[in-house]
């Protein structure tokens, strides 16, 4: 009996031990089928404007020019003669052509003064006449040696001294006569009055300041360039102005170069001269623009913001395959004049038709899979205000 007992118990774990087997063995594939499986990176997100492809371009090292506009040709009228101004025809902002009379002294003094003068000429021409006939009679009695010698000398001194006098009243007529005219104020140039220095009535002295005139047909500048640049400047060279307040911009020329530096700066003035044809440019007003000393053909360049500083490593993004790379890089030349922003040089490290990131948008992770999104409506973009892509994400 204790024989079949143990028999029995035998069988019942025999039993248990296959069942529990072939259970094991069921869930083995149901449990492959839910591991989990391992996730691939999604990719990085990048709008077209993101990305530039390089090609070969011009390129220009500028410098800098700062200024203020001056006219070339500025006058001050003043009063050449003393006396109470009467009229003065023009105010501040009139333009004036050359020889135009602008306003008078007062001429009664000078009119006067004229007038004894022309009276003091008369007097003395008649006072040569008699001197003349004086000597041709002597001339004639010493001839038959009716009179001496001396009294020949006599009247040809006298003729003499009274064509002294005749002369010197002609020229005083003369200066009355410029007098008369120098009581005119009239324009020296053509141009606009800056400036009104006196008023009628007042009493004038002379060298007395009355009018200032201004020509802004014709404009310059005096600019300071460094010394290490000025030896690429040259007499001729062009340069486009931007002038506060004004939107078209100004053409101007280096016309000068100054022979020395300035004390304290080690910049070297240059003058840079400008045909004014426009009416709202005016003197004094501030105007900058840059200056090509270099200009290339054929360069590979990027957008400064394409260039990543990493320590002693300088480097750009790149899309190679549809996969993000890094590319390090040797920069040249900056041409900051572009209006689509700077351009740095690429002295190696691209090849014309390499497609890099244009933008700086953080770190990025080198060797994932890049997308180009055509345009925000294609890529089903947030509302304005949030990110046009995940490319920093």
């Amino acid at each position: 009996m204790k024989r079949f007992a143990a028999a029995a118990v035998v069988l019942a774990l025999a039993a248990g031990w296959w069942g529990w087997g072939r259970t094991r063995t069921a869930a083995a594939p149901a449990a492959a089928q839910t591991a989990p499986q391992a996730v691939a990176p999604a990719p990085l997100e990048f709008s077209a404007a993101d990305i530039v492809t390089v090609t070969p371009g011009p390129l220009a090292r500028n410098v800098p020019i700062t200024g203020t506009l001056r006219p070339v040709n500025q006058t001050i009228v003043k009063a050449k003669v003393a006396g109470e101004l009467r009229e003065l025809q023009v105010r501040e902002g009139d333009p004036v052509k050359q020889g135009q009379v602008l306003g008078r002294i007062d001429l009664t003094e000078y009119q006067a003064r004229l007038a004894e003068r022309q009276a003091q000429l008369v007097a003395a021409e008649s006072q040569v006449s008699q001197a003349r006939r004086t000597l041709d009679n002597t001339t004639a009695l010493k001839d038959r040696n009716f009179v001496s010698q001396s009294a020949l000398d006599a009247a040809r001194s006298g003729w003499e001294v009274s064509v002294g006098n005749r002369d010197a009243v002609a020229a005083q007529l003369t200066l009355a006569r410029k007098a008369m005219g120098d009581a005119m104020l009239i324009a020296p140039i053509s141009g606009v009055v800056a400036e009104r220095f006196a008023q009628p009535g007042e009493k004038l002295p002379v060298d007395g300041r009355v009018l200032s005139i201004v020509d802004l047909s014709r404009m310059e500048i005096e600019a300071p360039v460094p010394a290490a640049e000025i030896g690429s400047v040259r007499i001729g060279q062009s340069i486009t102005l931007k002038v506060e307040g004004v939107s078209q911009a100004q053409i101007g020329k280096i016309v000068r170069i100054a022979p020395a530096t300035q004390a304290g700066t080690r910049s070297v003035p240059v003058y840079i001269a400008m045909e004014n044809r426009d009416p709202s440019v005016r003197a004094g007003l501030f105007a900058q623009g840059r200056l090509a000393i270099d200009q290339r053909e054929g360069v590979m360049t990027v957008p400064a913001a394409a260039i990543r500083d990493a320590g002693a490593r300088t480097f750009v993004y790149a899309i190679v395959a549809d996969k993000l790379v890094e590319r390090d890089v040797q920069t040249g030349l900056r041409d900051d004049s572009r209006r689509g922003g700077d351009r740095v040089e690429i002295v190696s490290g691209v090849s014309a038709g390499d497609r890099i990131v244009a933008t700086n948008l953080g770190r990025l992770r080198v060797d994932s899979p890049v997308r180009i999104l055509a345009s925000r409506a294609e890529a089903g973009t947030a509302p304005a205000g949030s990110p046009p892509s995940n490319a920093n994400r």
